[in-house]
């Protein structure tokens, strides 16, 4: 039986289309894992305890910010990054999601090789902390 040594991503998104695009770039070098929205997020996020996780910030239900400040309030998933998922370009905005609690930004169109080059500064970061 062959071992999986691929990282967990947990991502969350309201679009089906950015799930979908996400797990296209992403599948060959992480177990991937998708929701809807935060509230199903923060659920997976419980279950599988991801070593990641990737999230939109503006989603009906449970939005990124009230996502994150669920994780980060849990003992269980509180040391899990958490990455946001924006269309909001403007460097204030940035800041203010990284002064959050955000680990690092990721902003709309995104590009395949940036967003894998984050994931890992971001894991490699948190594995050094």
């Amino acid at each position: 039986m062959k071992s999986n040594n691929k990282k967990k991503l947990l991502i969350i998104d309201d679009s089906h289309d950015i799930l979908d695009l996400m797990e296209i770039f992403l599948y060959e070098r992480y177990e991937c894992y998708t929701a809807l929205n935060g509230f199903e997020g923060i659920k997976m996020a419980k279950d599988i305890l991801p070593d990641i996780i990737i999230t939109d910030i503006v989603m009906p239900v449970i939005d990124g910010i009230k996502f994150l400040n669920n994780i980060k309030s849990q003992e269980k998933t509180a040391k899990i990054p958490v990455i946001a998922l924006t269309s909001f370009t403007k460097k204030k905005n940035i800041k203010s999601l990284l002064s959050c609690g955000f680990c690092a930004v990721i902003t709309k169109p995104f590009v395949r090789d940036s967003i894998i080059e984050t994931i890992e500064k971001s894991l490699y970061q948190t594995k050094t902390n």
